[in-house]
């Protein structure tokens, strides 16, 4: 019997570990990072050097990834400003001794109308 609850307790303090770990926490970029962000976001846009940037928002759930949001605003095909877009992305650090290496994929853009907290949410980032 002893036995039996020295095991449930290692597997219930391993769950413990995993979920703390799944928890995305704060996370504030380095200049490297942010710049690395703003980079990889304007390879999506009409015009990439009107971007202007606003809100970005960082949580980590693993060392070397991080879950990124913000607003992007930048002039269309027609010359206009779009009045900010949210965009999510991950970043991740593509040097393993922790230097400034960085990789920043996309993987949502919204428009003027998408709610930026459900598209923050939605990737990952709590606000």
């Amino acid at each position: 019997m002893r036995k039996i609850v020295m095991a449930g307790v290692l597997v219930l303090s391993s769950c413990a570990a995993v979920t703390s770990r799944d928890q995305p926490i704060p996370y504030t970029l380095s200049e490297g990072e942010t710049t690395a962000v703003q980079d990889g976001t304007r390879k999506f846009l009409k015009d990439p050097t009107t971007a202007t940037f606003a809100n970005i928002t960082a949580t980590q759930t693993q060392p070397g990834v991080v879950s990124v949001c913000g607003v992007v605003n930048s002039k269309n095909k027609a010359g206009a400003f779009t009045g900010g877009e949210p965009f999510a992305g991950v970043l991740r650090n593509t040097n393993p001794a922790g230097r400034a290496g960085f990789s920043f994929t996309l993987t949502a853009q919204g428009n003027a109308t998408t709610n930026f907290n459900d598209l923050c949410r939605q990737n990952g980032v709590i606000i």
